[in-house]
């Protein structure tokens, strides 16, 4: 077999790369050490409470804010780095959908996808971004003749319309009603994945990233600013997190001492098992769906929640309150606790 020297690699250059980034304004430190990937037609969240530099990140990528430090490559091309600009924002080949959708009223939908292209090529580019957010038939319509959930489309399509090597989707839902925030949020994933674009959604809503990404980083605090505390598969970080920080971020839990032996663990509530792939931990992650009801003990349960297609059932514990998951309403106000599968630990 004969080796070129120098040839050509067949695999398309990563869309995204960002290499230990980090930014303060003045003494504070708003970014640290923070580097991760989104790969061609991957849908990854940036999952992280308000105040911990999502925004900065963003603007950093998009080259709206120039990082004081580290290295940011779009399709295998560094556009910056340790704080020097070497591509201009407006030669980034990034998309922005911002919470707001930005799009021009006195424009028609489609001449809001195609702003900023040129060439004979662009009506059947538009067309068939229409067609692919389903806004057809709305070509010619005002934005503010639109709904919501019609506006975002509108956005995404003028966003994807200069075929960026990817997607920032800056809180895209947060001006949306709660209840149209699932309808809208896969309308999104699918254009995403059928366009074969790479994304990166930038939010603090815990739902939007676990249900909506194919990998999620979580976002937290830390002395320098934030960092990236966990990345994973949205059922690996929610079910197995690194510290109660990224447990606290990715849902609803409730923290229990414990002394754990071996693959046991001692805890107020009994002594349970430990999941293997646990290691270390001083206290046992308790959710919603960790722990069963068992008729007869010596807890007292409290408030019962409609949580369709189940309840929420609060049980007065020596440990304080703790709500679990159910499928049906309690017919016993005494219970004992039992988990469900090996608990999970963290310190």
């Amino acid at each position: 077999m004969v080796h070129l020297e120098g040839a050509l690699s067949l695999t398309p250059p990563t869309p995204l790369s960002v290499h230990a980034l980090g930014h303060a304004f003045g003494q504070v430190g708003v970014l640290d050490q923070v580097s991760f990937e989104v790969g061609p037609g991957e849908v990854v969240a940036l999952l992280g409470p308000s105040g911990v530099g999502k925004t900065t990140l963003l603007r950093a990528i998009a080259g709206l804010l120039t990082p004081g430090a580290g290295r940011v490559e779009l399709a295998g091309v560094s556009v910056v780095n340790d704080g020097l600009e070497h591509v201009p924002t407006e030669r980034r080949r990034v998309g922005l959908v911002f919470q707001d959708y930005a799009l021009f009223p006195h424009l028609s939908v489609a001449d809001n996808v195609a702003f900023g292209l040129q060439g004979p090529s662009t009506a059947d580019r538009v067309a068939s971004l229409l067609a692919l957010t389903e806004l057809s038939p709305f070509a010619g319509r005002r934005p503010q003749t639109l709904s919501g959930g019609q506006q975002q489309r509108v956005a995404l399509a003028r966003a994807l319309a200069t075929e960026p090597a990817v997607l920032l989707l800056d809180e895209p839902f947060a001006n949306v009603d709660p209840a149209l925030r699932l309808a809208l949020g896969e309308g999104l994933r699918r254009i995403v994945v059928e366009s074969g674009q790479a994304a990166l959604l930038i939010t603090h809503d815990r739902d939007e990233a676990l249900g909506l990404a194919d990998r999620v980083l979580v976002l937290a605090p830390g002395s320098k600013g934030g960092t990236i505390a966990q990345s994973g598969l949205p059922d690996a970080v929610y079910s197995h997190p690194v510290s109660a920080t990224v447990a606290g971020l990715t849902g609803p839990a409730t923290f229990l001492p414990g002394l754990r032996r071996d693959d046991e663990v001692e805890t107020p509530l009994g002594t349970w098992a430990v999941d293997g792939r646990c290691i270390g931990g001083t206290r046992v992650v308790v959710r919603p769906e960790t722990l069963q009801l068992i008729v007869g003990g010596p807890w007292t349960i409290g408030r019962v929640r409609s949580a369709p297609p189940g309840f929420l059932v609060q049980v007065h514990t020596a440990e304080g309150p703790i709500w679990v998951a159910t499928s049906r309403r309690p017919t016993s106000k005494k219970v004992r606790l039992s988990p469900l599968d090996p608990v999970w630990m963290v310190d």
